[in-house]
């Protein structure tokens, strides 16, 4: 005997409409921080904004908190240059990383996220927490990554990798806390290819020359 269809029930929506609900409060969210940062952002105001209910983002996330981390988590996926992409060898590749990921980080919702966890994070221990993760996943283990596929053990790939991703942001980061507006094209290929000399030849030289 053949089974009747299965229809959905009335108002429930479909995994994928549910996903699009979700993808939307998140993009709404990451907004809202971004211009009125963590402690004054509304879920209520971000549910309006994106057109569902206080029940809906709910249902996806608990609290704030749930939902910074899934933008900081959205963010870090748009920002995170495609690893298989970059071509050439080592020192190619990390100065083209470095290059990329300043670019991206140059961007107004990305620095206005980044003034709000400097700002914010003393008051708010989770937003460091949930920074420092992201952090390790979308800025250190892809440098992380690349290392190890140079034959470094994991431990002194991601301790490189570290040291690494502080140099090549450093000086993002001068202007992110003094202001001098974002860097020109040919600033940051010009830092990305020093900070790369010096972590190649120095820093880094010791355990790649023991890798090899």
């Amino acid at each position: 005997m053949t089974k009747p269809d299965v229809k959905r029930r009335a108002g429930r929506p479909t995994a994928d409409e549910a996903e699009q609900k979700r993808q939307r409060l998140v993009i709404t969210a990451l907004e809202e921080f971004a211009r009125a940062g963590f402690h004054a952002a509304s879920l209520r105001d971000i549910a309006e904004r994106a057109e569902v209910s206080s029940r809906t983002l709910y249902n996806h996330f608990p609290d704030k908190f749930a939902l910074f981390e899934a933008c900081l988590e959205y963010s870090g996926r748009q920002i995170q240059p495609d690893i298989p992409r970059l071509e050439g060898d080592l020192q190619r590749r990390l100065t083209t990383y470095a290059i990329e990921m300043q670019r991206q980080l140059f961007d107004p919702v990305h620095l206005q996220i980044a003034r709000l966890i400097y700002r914010e994070g003393t008051e708010f221990d989770g937003l460091r927490q949930i920074a420092h993760t992201q952090f390790e996943r979308h800025q250190v283990q892809p440098v992380a990554t690349m290392l190890e596929d140079e034959g470094l053990p994991p431990t002194t790939s991601h301790h490189l990798a570290t040291q690494f991703v502080a140099m090549a942001f450093g000086e993002w980061q001068r202007r992110l806390l003094f202001g001098g507006g974002p860097m020109s094209a040919g600033e940051m290929a010009g830092h990305a290819a020093l900070v790369t000399s010096i972590f190649l030849g120095g820093i880094g030289a010791a355990e790649m020359n023991a890798a090899g």
